[in-house]
This record gives structure tokens, C-alpha cells and sequence, in this order.
């Protein structure tokens, strides 16, 4: 099976998969649209140097963040569709079970960010603790997020996103414009805080029972993806903490407009690979093992083609935009970061779709876990030296190459597992 008579099988059965995906493009644009322009709001505000600043103390919270969630909202979506093919039962307790972790953790980690975000952040660690309730807010927006996609309840996903949407917009531009900096931290927390109180409110089925099989399964399938997300930190959102050790807050700015612009253009793959989960979960329990190696197969040929073809395109589309929009930011650093940039989000197109969409669908989180765990040491290490030789372009364009030799490696060993299994 090959993922175009995939869709047109579902298609044709019962239309289930377009509609999902629908709604769930709608709800990833309004979400992930609202945040860009939340972005976009700050950018043309703030200074250069401001925006620096608030980037580099974004990617510190999202390291925090990534300790707190440790892959429990991933994992949850996984078993949300996997207990309710099989198990329904069992589909209740999940959110109790998961937020009882969640919470347990989130609260460790900001007494830890209390008590030592001044020596570690001596400059700037006020807007840290400006942002420390997006420490518990954000891991269980997941949380419920991935509960809504498990069941497949895009529509409602998607409502909820456009009204927070606007909320979060007309937060956005009233506290940036009076209070600054420190505004532009404060209106995620806002955004998130909204987004998940609405989602807490319209779900059904509470049940607030300690269950050890569901707590088991959730949290050993979630430390994989924990060690693949914090990997993955490693050779992403690191590059942020390196240039800002050097002080580098201007090319931080560029670089995280950057890409903020490619991540808006990849949101249809985002939003495939996580309505593509739950059928694949589905299709893997009933061990249509052969299906599955299909699915992957074609997949590799049409995403990484369309990732080929993405790139002249986009880099065309984002040097106009910013010319257009924030022109005080078209300059050589632009020029130098465009290409590194559009390539690593081309690499993200099969990414997105593949390793969310099947490799950790068919519970082989740990294969990512290890590959990125692995390549992300070695992203630090290379960065850490090559930054004193080649500055920050050096930096990006380190990244990418190891990202690209991880992928390749990570999907041969993937295709080899799956024949196995057939």
C-alpha cells in the first residue's frame, strides 16, 4: 500500500481520514498561526536586541519544558487510539494517570528554575521567572492535545483554536505594546493558560482512578520519546543557547524569524503525520505488518521529493516577506542563514509526517530516542568549537549536515525492523 491509495482507500470508506485532516489543518494554522503572529507582533515592536533576548530565554524554557513533558503527550495520544481500539475501557484514566506525572515533574523543575535561573542566566533571568507557569501550562496543553487527537476529536481541537486564537492575538499586541519585553513573555503564558482551560472544560469522561497498567504503559513509552525530544533539543534549540553565550543576540533574532517563517510553511505536514497516527496505530495493533512497510516506503519517495522542490520556493517567498514586512532585519546575516535554514525545514517535510506519523505510531520511539540522543551530544560538542572558528554560520550549517546523516541512518534501521516484522 502506498500512502496516495492509503488516503483514497479511507477516503472512500468513509471519509474519516479528509475530514480528520481538515480539521486538524485548521486547528494547526489557527494554533500554530496565532503563535506566529503573536511572534510577529513582538518582532515588529521589540528591538533586534530585544528579540535576541527573548528567544535566547525561549529556548531555555523549552529545555525546561522538554524535562517537564518528557514525551508524556506523545505517548499519550499513542495510547489514547491504541485503548480505544482495543481497550476502551481504560481511555478515561489517562488523563488523570498522565497529569498526575506532569505535574509531579513540572513542579520539580520549577523549583529547580527558582532557585537557580539567577546564577544561570545572571543578565536575564527575570523573564524566566516571568514565564515560570508555562512550565506546567504548556506540558499539559499537550497532554490534552494529544488526549483530543486519540480520539480524533479535530473539530473540537480546532474550535477551541480559533477562539483562543483571537484571544491570544489581542493579548499579544496589548501587552507588547505596554509592557515590552517582558509583555511578549507573558502573553504565551496567557495563550496556553486559555487554550488548555477550554480543552479541561469540554473533556468528557473524567475518571480519577490510579490505574498501574495505564500509568505503566504511558510513562515507559514516554521515556523513549522524552530521550528523542531532549535529543533532539540538542541539535535544534541549542544553537539558540551556544549564540547566546556569545552573546550573539542579533543573528539569534534573524535566525528565529527565520524559523518561525519555515515553521508556518510546514504546518500541512505536521498536521499529516499526526491525523496519519492514530489510523497507523489502528493498522499496526491488527498487525497489517505489510501495510505498514508500504506506507513507509512510498512515503520516503513523495516527502523527500516534495522537500527537493520546497526549497527555491520558500527561500523566494521569505526573502520577499521579510523585505516587505521587517526590512530592518534584511541584511547579510539574512543572507548567510536563508539556505541552511530552508534546507533543514525541507529535511523536517519527511520528518514530520514519517517519524511522528509511523515510526513512533508503531511504538519505535526508542530508535529516535537513541539517534538523537546520540547526534545531539555530538551537535554540542562540534557547535562549541566550530562557533570559535566559523561564528554562527558555522553553527547552522553543522547542524544540518549531522541532522541529515541521523535521518538517513534512523530510517534504514526503521525499514530493517519493519521487514522483520512482515
Amino acid at each position: 500500500m502506498n500512502i496516495k491509495d492509503f488516503f483514497i482507500t479511507k477516503y472512500k470508506n468513509n471519509k474519516e481520514l479528509s475530514y480528520s485532516f481538515g480539521w486538524r489543518l485548521t486547528q494547526i494554522l489557527t494554533k500554530q498561526g496565532s503563535s506566529a503572529l503573536m511572534f510577529f507582533i513582538a518582532t515588529y515592536f521589540l528591538t533586534k536586541g530585544e528579540m535576541g533576548i527573548y528567544n535566547y530565554m525561549s529556548s531555555a524554557l523549552f529545555l525546561m519544558i522538554a524535562f517537564a513533558d518528557f514525551g508524556i503527550s506523545t505517548a499519550t495520544s499513542k495510547y489514547v487510539a491504541q485503548y480505544n481500539t482495543i481497550s476502551k475501557e481504560k481511555v478515561g484514566r489517562v488523563l488523570f494517570n498522565s497529569g498526575l506525572v506532569i505535574f509531579l515533574v513540572s513542579m520539580l523543575v520549577v523549583l529547580f528554575m527558582a532557585i537557580y535561573a539567577r546564577s544561570i542566566f545572571p543578565e536575564y533571568y527575570i523573564y524566566l521567572y516571568y514565564a515560570l507557569p508555562f512550565i506546567f501550562i504548556y506540558p499539559l496543553t499537550s497532554l490534552l492535545d494529544g488526549i483530543y487527537r486519540g480520539l480524533k476529536k479535530f473539530k473540537t481541537l480546532a474550535i477551541v483554536s480559533i477562539c483562543t486564537g483571537v484571544l491570544g492575538i489581542l493579548s499579544s499586541y496589548i501587552l507588547v505594546t505596554t509592557y515590552g519585553l517582558i509583555g511578549a513573555v507573558l502573553t504565551q503564558v496567557v495563550f496556553f493558560s486559555l487554550y488548555a482551560l477550554i480543552l479541561l472544560l469540554l473533556h468528557k469522561g473524567y475518571e480519577f482512578k490510579y490505574d498501574s497498567k495505564v500509568l505503566k504503559d504511558i510513562v515507559s513509552y514516554s521515556i523513549y520519546f522524552g530521550i528523542a525530544t531532549l535529543g533532539y533539543f540538542l541539535f535544534s534549540k541549542v544553537n539558540i543557547l551556544i549564540l547566546g553565550r556569545y552573546n550573539l543576540l542579533e543573528e539569534i533574532a534573524v535566525y528565529e524569524l527565520l524559523n518561525k517563517i519555515f515553521a508556518i510553511y510546514v504546518i500541512p505536514f505536521t498536521v499529516l503525520g499526526q491525523v496519519l497516527a492514530p489510523n497507523v496505530v489502528e493498522m499496526f495493533s491488527l498487525k497489517k505488518y505489510e501495510n505498514v512497510r508500504r506506507l513507509f516506503r512510498r512515503s520516503l519517495i513523495y516527502f523527500f521529493t516534495l522537500a527537493i522542490l520546497f526549497v527555491p520556493i520558500a527561500m523566494f517567498l521569505t526573502k520577499i516577506g521579510i523585505e516587505i514586512l521587517f526590512p530592518q532585519y534584511s541584511n547579510g546575516i539574512l543572507m548567510a542563514l536563508l539556505l541552511p535554514v530552508a534546507l533543514t525545514s525541507a529535511k523536517a517535510i519527511p520528518v514530520l509526517v514519517i517519524n511522528t506519523g509511523l515510526i513512533a505510531s508503531t511504538g519505535h520511539a526508542k530508535y529516535m530516542a537513541v539517534e538523537n540522543v546520540v547526534v545531539g551530544v555530538i551537535n554540542v560538542l562540534l557547535n562549541i568549537f566550530v562557533i570559535q572558528i566559523y561564528g554562527y554560520i558555522g553553527v547552522v550549517w553543522v547542524t544540518f549536515i549531522l541532522q541529515s546523516i541521523s535521518l538517513v541512518v534512523l530510517y534504514i534501521v526503521y525499514y530493517k525492523r519493519l521487514r522483520e516484522y512482515c
